[in-house]
């Protein structure tokens, strides 16, 4: 093994990224008879779980810039599963929500979602599971552009 395999299997974001990878190809394939992505059912959840929503705080909800959101409200509501609505107290901002269609497709894909997240977790300990979480939030929560800022101000990278 080349010192450079040997720091990528060390490197915390390369495992993370490999990691969320092909979580995501499973659930996608998963996915595949419904005819909808890993991304798009996250709008799905973020509907169920807040309400009808606005484009930004889609966006603020799934850890994605406004026009990935946008591009994505596009796709499901021409698959019929949400609507866009102009709001009625802001002509510039939209409504969305789910259809019943949507809600229908939610509930469906929800209940084997949890058999799959419960086939994960059993697959770790109680104590393994919390630390996980708690370095991933920790990792999530770093505001990490100081750094990547110096970095390119010195012209290290």
């Amino acid at each position: 093994m080349s010192s450079t395999e040997k720091n990528k299997e060390d490197s915390l974001g390369y495992q993370i990224h490999v990691t969320g990878n092909q979580m995501r190809n499973n659930f996608n394939e998963f996915l595949k008879p419904y005819n909808i992505y890993t991304e798009q059912f996250a709008l799905l959840c973020s509907l169920n779980e807040y309400g009808t929503s606005t484009v930004s705080q889609l966006a603020e909800y799934n850890y994605k810039d406004k026009t990935t959101i946008s591009r994505l409200v596009d796709s499901l509501i021409k698959k019929e599963f949400i609507l866009r609505e102009p709001s009625p107290t802001d002509r510039r901002s939209y409504l969305i929500s789910l259809t019943a269609k949507g809600e229908a497709l939610y509930g469906e894909i929800g209940l084997c979602l949890e058999i799959y997240e419960r086939k994960k977790e059993e697959s770790v300990t109680p104590e393994e599971k919390a630390i996980t979480i708690k370095v991933l939030t920790h990792l999530r929560e770093m505001d990490m552009s100081q750094t990547i800022k110096q970095l390119q101000k010195d012209n290290a990278c």
